[in-house]
């Protein structure tokens, strides 16, 4: 295979593409870095922020929509996730939110694992529900609740 000219091998193949997620990888994770201390700088008082988290949709919205990685954070009045790309904010404010509950799947979206899934009510007053993957999902469930009390 050549690659700007050069000829690769098996093993020279390899080595371009561990470069190549390697540079993202790393980049990713320097995004994360930076959107996180943006939110902690910006909500000084949150309970818990997550940089970690995989947003797997809105339920208004249908199956069809992008999932997205972005800051989830958690203040006493609401909680907000920021994502990345496209830049996108989803507040939910605490009084709203009916339920959390923890399904393997969410829209047809899985990675068998149990999600962060949150039911409340929209500003048009139906019932809406929004899901996460986080790394931490009881610490979230219990920082909800205790917010929420």
């Amino acid at each position: 295979m050549d690659i700007f000219g050069i000829t690769l091998n098996g093993i020279g193949l390899v080595l371009v593409f561990v470069v190549v997620f390697g540079g993202v990888f790393v980049m990713l994770r320097r995004t994360a870095r930076q959107k996180e201390a943006s939110a902690r700088a910006r909500y000084p008082t949150a309970r818990q922020i997550d940089r970690a988290a995989s947003f797997f949709g809105q339920e208004s919205r249908g199956p069809t929509q992008m999932r997205g990685n972005g800051t989830l954070i958690l203040t006493n009045s609401d909680l907000i996730f920021e994502m990345w790309l496209p830049s996108t904010e989803f507040r939910i404010p605490l009084r709203s939110i009916q339920a959390l509950e923890n399904p393997i799947s969410f829209l047809g979206k899985s990675r068998f694992t149990p999600l962060l899934k949150v039911v409340y009510t929209n500003e048009q007053g139906a019932t809406d529900a929004m899901a996460w993957q986080v790394p931490d999902l009881s610490g979230w469930m219990g920082q909800i609740d205790q917010a929420r009390a």
